[in-house]
């Protein structure tokens, strides 16, 4: 009798240990699905909608001149007498090819001068000349002329060493003249004086030299 109770135990813990067992493999198998069909979770970054400014940028977009006009007193471009130095204006019918062999140098420059040179059919200085500026830095340029009958190429007297600060113009030239003033300026903010910095054109010896100011300003 003792031996069939033992028995009897035994097959009552070895089922229950059984059903333990289903029930653990059960809620392992829920917990191992449930992981695995858990959806992600995507974290959209909101784009950023705050205003960007862009500087402009003077070497692509060209000279600019945003100084007010100058004072009634300041002796400026009014002054200038181009006469002086004046040439006849050679009509262009056909340019010469572009030497660049005549200015190693504008080669660094040579998409630039040739779009200016096929672009642009008006003299624009010394009777028979071509011309291209464009920015160099912060208020500096710089820029070529080509003579329509040859194609050759001269640098202008302007960059760094032909600006100043306080500028009232720059750059300031005449198809029939061969006066060329690089910039004109005043000492500071306030000055009530213009001072210039120019240059005439020798055609024999293609260079641009250096004048005075009394050599082309019209006396009052």
């Amino acid at each position: 009798m003792k031996k069939a109770i033992l028995i009897l135990t035994m097959l009552v813990s070895l089922f229950a240990c059984n059903e333990t067992k289903k029930q653990e493999a059960v809620a392992d198998k829920q917990d191992s699905t449930a992981v695995k069909m858990a959806p992600l979770e995507i974290t959209e970054i909101e784009p950023d909608t705050s205003e960007t400014v862009l500087e402009s940028d003077s070497y692509e977009s060209g000279i600019t001149n945003t100084n007010e006009e100058p004072e009634e007193d300041i002796t400026a471009k009014d002054s200038i007498n181009f006469d002086k130095y004046s040439v006849d204006v050679q009509e262009v019918n056909k340019k010469a090819p572009l030497d660049f062999s005549s200015y190693p140098d504008a080669k660094f420059f040579k998409t630039r001068i040739t779009e200016a040179y096929n672009e642009d059919t008006s003299v624009v200085f010394g009777g028979h000349y071509v011309g291209t500026i464009f920015g160099c830095g912060a208020s500096c340029i710089m820029g070529f002329i080509m003579d329509v009958r040859d194609g050759k190429i001269y640098d202008l007297p302007l960059g760094e060493q032909n600006m100043c600060f306080w500028d009232i113009d720059k750059a300031i030239s005449n198809p029939d003249s061969r006066l060329f003033i690089s910039a004109i300026c005043k000492e500071n903010e306030d000055s009530k004086v213009a001072n210039y910095i120019a240059y005439v054109w020798n055609e024999e010896q293609k260079v641009f030299e250096s004048i005075a100011e009394k050599e082309f300003l019209i006396k009052k």
